[in-house]
């Protein structure tokens, strides 16, 4: 009988944006995260969980996270907002949200990762400037075992 593939424990909730998420303006992308190193770990997918405090969004409100790979281990793409948006092949994911009063919390699930250290940079397409404080961006990632 084939081995069955199934999925290994998931890891440990890792932060990728915080403060550089607080009060981000409508149409424009935060700084970049710190270097992911999946070089080491080879994690295959994650699930991407947006948390922003309480806002309003207008209009067709959405989030695009972009993934800036290492060229060469250590140099990586321009990640300035109106580069990334001309770079489709650079989205990582992009969350829709809600036009209602609230905080929202909104999970991409089974993103592929490169195998090679990565940054990511969140761009605001909201329609509102987000929440002075609370907002984060953060990563679960996982493997497949495939010896079942």
């Amino acid at each position: 009988m084939a081995n069955i593939g199934k999925h290994n424990a998931p890891s440990s909730v890792v932060d990728l944006l915080t403060t550089e998420l607080n009060a981000l303006t409508n149409n424009t992308a935060s700084a970049a995260s710190s270097a992911i190193a999946n070089q080491t770990n080879l994690d295959l997918r994650a699930d991407i969980w947006l948390h922003l405090a309480s806002l309003t969004p207008t209009g067709a409100p959405y989030i695009n996270v972009y993934i800036l790979e290492a060229i060469d281990g250590s140099t990586y793409p321009s990640a300035t907002g109106s580069v990334l948006r001309n770079q489709p092949q650079q989205l990582l994911c992009s969350f829709n949200l809600d036009t209602s009063t609230a905080a929202q919390d909104v999970v991409v699930r089974d993103v592929p990762l490169p195998p090679a250290s990565f940054k990511v940079v969140l761009d605001n397409q909201s329609g509102v400037t987000l929440g002075a404080t609370l907002n984060t961006l953060k990563m679960i990632t996982y493997n497949q075992n495939l010896n079942g």
